[in-house]
Protein backbone atom coordinates (compact mmCIF):
# COMPACT_ATOMS: atom_id res chain seq x y z
CA UNK A 1 0.00 0.00 0.00
CA UNK A 2 3.08 2.37 1.03
CA UNK A 3 5.02 1.47 -2.55
CA UNK A 4 1.41 2.67 -4.37
CA UNK A 5 1.45 5.97 -2.35
CA UNK A 6 4.66 6.70 -3.20
CA UNK A 7 4.16 5.88 -7.03
CA UNK A 8 1.28 8.45 -7.01
CA UNK A 9 2.68 11.00 -5.29
CA UNK A 10 6.10 10.47 -7.55
CA UNK A 11 3.45 10.71 -10.43
CA UNK A 12 1.91 13.90 -9.33
CA UNK A 13 5.37 15.84 -8.80
CA UNK A 14 6.42 15.02 -12.27
CA UNK A 15 3.34 16.28 -13.64
CA UNK A 16 3.44 19.31 -11.32
CA UNK A 17 6.96 19.88 -12.57
CA UNK A 18 6.22 19.86 -16.37
CA UNK A 19 2.66 21.85 -15.91
CA UNK A 20 5.00 24.29 -14.04
CA UNK A 21 7.82 24.66 -16.56
CA UNK A 22 6.68 23.48 -20.05
CA UNK A 23 5.35 26.76 -20.96
CA UNK A 24 7.57 29.23 -22.16
CA UNK A 25 7.51 32.65 -21.22
CA UNK A 26 7.81 34.91 -24.01
CA UNK A 27 8.08 38.06 -22.19
CA UNK A 28 11.05 40.67 -22.87
CA UNK A 29 12.81 44.46 -22.73
CA UNK A 30 13.42 46.10 -26.04
CA UNK A 31 14.08 49.71 -26.88
CA UNK A 32 11.69 52.07 -28.25
CA UNK A 33 12.75 53.79 -31.66
CA UNK A 34 13.17 57.14 -29.25
CA UNK A 35 15.75 54.67 -26.80
CA UNK A 36 13.52 54.05 -24.08
CA UNK A 37 13.51 50.85 -22.49
CA UNK A 38 10.59 48.82 -23.01
CA UNK A 39 9.26 45.79 -21.62
CA UNK A 40 6.59 43.31 -21.87
CA UNK A 41 5.95 43.36 -18.10
CA UNK A 42 5.51 47.53 -18.49
CA UNK A 43 2.80 47.58 -21.10
CA UNK A 44 0.80 44.48 -19.24
CA UNK A 45 0.94 46.26 -15.86
CA UNK A 46 -2.09 48.25 -17.17
CA UNK A 47 -4.95 46.12 -15.06
CA UNK A 48 -7.23 45.93 -18.06
CA UNK A 49 -4.98 44.42 -20.51
CA UNK A 50 -5.49 40.69 -21.28
CA UNK A 51 -3.57 40.24 -23.92
CA UNK A 52 -0.39 41.44 -25.78
CA UNK A 53 -0.35 40.73 -29.79
CA UNK A 54 3.61 41.01 -30.72
CA UNK A 55 4.27 41.44 -34.50
CA UNK A 56 7.21 41.27 -36.31
CA UNK A 57 7.91 43.57 -38.74
CA UNK A 58 10.76 44.46 -41.17
CA UNK A 59 11.16 46.56 -43.72
CA UNK A 60 11.51 44.00 -46.54
CA UNK A 61 8.19 42.82 -46.10
CA UNK A 62 5.27 43.99 -48.02
CA UNK A 63 2.54 42.14 -46.09
CA UNK A 64 3.74 43.39 -42.91
CA UNK A 65 3.84 47.31 -43.92
CA UNK A 66 0.32 46.63 -46.05
CA UNK A 67 -1.45 45.00 -42.57
CA UNK A 68 -0.05 48.07 -40.17
CA UNK A 69 -3.05 50.73 -40.72
CA UNK A 70 -5.30 47.39 -40.11
CA UNK A 71 -3.09 46.82 -37.09
CA UNK A 72 -3.39 50.51 -36.14
CA UNK A 73 -7.24 50.39 -36.53
CA UNK A 74 -7.53 46.85 -34.61
CA UNK A 75 -5.79 48.65 -31.69
CA UNK A 76 -7.86 52.30 -31.50
CA UNK A 77 -10.77 49.82 -31.93
CA UNK A 78 -10.27 47.23 -28.86
CA UNK A 79 -7.38 48.39 -26.40
CA UNK A 80 -10.36 49.15 -24.09
CA UNK A 81 -10.97 45.45 -24.23
CA UNK A 82 -8.03 44.07 -23.01
CA UNK A 83 -5.61 44.06 -26.10
CA UNK A 84 -2.44 45.51 -26.41
CA UNK A 85 -0.26 45.69 -29.52
CA UNK A 86 3.39 46.10 -29.69
CA UNK A 87 5.30 46.25 -33.60
CA UNK A 88 8.95 44.46 -33.13
CA UNK A 89 11.08 45.93 -35.96
CA UNK A 90 13.85 43.45 -36.84
CA UNK A 91 16.59 44.19 -39.02
CA UNK A 92 17.18 43.36 -42.51
CA UNK A 93 20.58 41.62 -43.64
CA UNK A 94 23.10 45.14 -43.77
CA UNK A 95 24.26 47.53 -41.74
CA UNK A 96 22.65 47.79 -38.92
CA UNK A 97 22.56 51.75 -38.14
CA UNK A 98 21.57 52.51 -41.36
CA UNK A 99 18.21 49.78 -41.15
CA UNK A 100 18.05 51.75 -37.78
CA UNK A 101 17.75 54.95 -39.73
CA UNK A 102 15.18 53.95 -42.29
CA UNK A 103 13.06 52.45 -39.59
CA UNK A 104 13.00 56.03 -37.83
CA UNK A 105 12.38 57.64 -41.27
CA UNK A 106 9.85 55.40 -41.92
CA UNK A 107 7.59 55.53 -38.91
CA UNK A 108 8.57 59.29 -38.71
CA UNK A 109 6.12 59.17 -42.34
CA UNK A 110 4.01 56.13 -41.31
CA UNK A 111 2.77 57.33 -37.82
CA UNK A 112 0.61 54.70 -35.69
CA UNK A 113 -0.96 54.66 -32.56
CA UNK A 114 1.10 51.53 -31.37
CA UNK A 115 4.23 50.99 -29.35
CA UNK A 116 6.95 50.06 -31.25
CA UNK A 117 10.44 48.89 -30.81
CA UNK A 118 13.77 47.93 -32.47
CA UNK A 119 14.98 44.25 -31.92
CA UNK A 120 18.58 45.60 -32.78
CA UNK A 121 20.27 41.96 -32.50
CA UNK A 122 17.73 39.73 -33.84
CA UNK A 123 17.73 38.42 -30.12
CA UNK A 124 13.98 38.54 -29.51
CA UNK A 125 13.09 37.52 -33.00
CA UNK A 126 15.35 34.43 -32.88
CA UNK A 127 13.55 33.65 -29.15
CA UNK A 128 10.27 33.53 -31.59
CA UNK A 129 11.21 32.28 -34.29
CA UNK A 130 10.62 34.94 -36.73
CA UNK A 131 14.49 35.17 -37.12
CA UNK A 132 16.90 31.94 -37.85
CA UNK A 133 20.19 31.31 -36.47
CA UNK A 134 21.63 32.37 -39.65
CA UNK A 135 19.78 35.37 -39.55
CA UNK A 136 17.42 34.95 -42.14
CA UNK A 137 13.70 36.54 -41.45
CA UNK A 138 10.74 34.24 -41.58
CA UNK A 139 7.82 37.23 -41.66
CA UNK A 140 4.90 37.65 -41.31
CA UNK A 141 5.19 36.62 -37.94
CA UNK A 142 2.33 37.56 -35.03
CA UNK A 143 2.18 35.98 -31.65
CA UNK A 144 -0.59 36.71 -28.98
CA UNK A 145 0.51 36.12 -25.34
CA UNK A 146 -1.60 36.38 -22.18
CA UNK A 147 -1.18 38.63 -19.28
CA UNK A 148 1.87 36.54 -17.85
CA UNK A 149 3.49 36.34 -21.28
CA UNK A 150 2.42 32.74 -21.88
CA UNK A 151 2.44 32.17 -25.70
CA UNK A 152 -1.81 31.62 -26.73
CA UNK A 153 -1.08 31.66 -30.24
CA UNK A 154 1.01 32.39 -33.11
CA UNK A 155 0.10 33.01 -36.70
CA UNK A 156 1.56 34.20 -40.12
CA UNK A 157 -0.34 36.39 -41.59
CA UNK A 158 -2.63 39.34 -40.25
CA UNK A 159 -5.95 38.00 -41.80
CA UNK A 160 -4.97 34.34 -39.73
CA UNK A 161 -4.13 36.14 -36.42
CA UNK A 162 -7.44 38.02 -36.83
CA UNK A 163 -9.60 34.86 -37.18
CA UNK A 164 -7.56 33.56 -33.74
CA UNK A 165 -8.18 36.73 -31.79
CA UNK A 166 -11.94 37.06 -32.62
CA UNK A 167 -12.14 33.23 -30.83
CA UNK A 168 -10.41 35.62 -27.56
CA UNK A 169 -13.51 38.17 -27.50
Amino acid sequence: MFSIFKKILFVSFIFSFFTVFAGENYSFDLYTMKGKLLSTAEIMSDPQAKYLIVDFFSLICEPCKKSLPKWDQFYKENKSKGFEFILVSLPSKGDRKKVEKDLKNYFKQNVFGFKMVFDKYSVVGKKFGAVTESGDVKLPMIFVLDKSGNLLFKAESYDEAMSKIKELK
